[in-house]
């Protein structure tokens, strides 16, 4: 009888991670691209659009490390594999927050476009 409890490993697929590796380093290059032209734009808005940019440049060097590691790890590096998930689990997390506060940044918008719409309306009715 097979024993459920025991924990069984598998090694990861090298072409999973070869195309991993491939796509990570691309977007990560054209994340910290975007971020550095972003921050270039703050020059001309006071500084307003060099947070986001410097976030960009963050999470672009969290996939090159991404694809750092899983150029170890397929050299014969098996403690990478940590590192893979490590970088790869924090620019989850990272671009999972800012995809939250963008919802809520846009929820407050339509919230303020309605309340301004309608005084605008008010004001526009009582006019005439």
């Amino acid at each position: 009888m097979d024993n459920l409890n025991q924990t069984t490993y598998t090694t990861p697929d090298r072409g999973f991670l070869e195309a991993l590796r491939k796509w990570s380093g691309f977007v990560g290059i054209m994340t910290i691209i975007t971020g550095a032209l972003t921050c270039l734009g703050a020059i001309g808005t006071f500084g307003i659009s060099l947070i986001p940019g410097i976030i960009q440049i963050i999470l672009g060097v969290k996939l090159r490390n991404a694809k750092t590691s899983i150029d170890r790890y397929l050299e014969g590096d098996a403690r990478e594999i940590n590192g893979i998930f490590e970088s790869l689990g924090s620019y989850m997390k990272l671009q999972g927050i800012l995809i939250i506060v963008g919802l809520v940044m846009a929820v407050i918008g339509i919230i303020i476009a309605v309340v301004v719409g309608i005084g605008f309306m008010t004001q526009f009715n009582s006019y005439y």
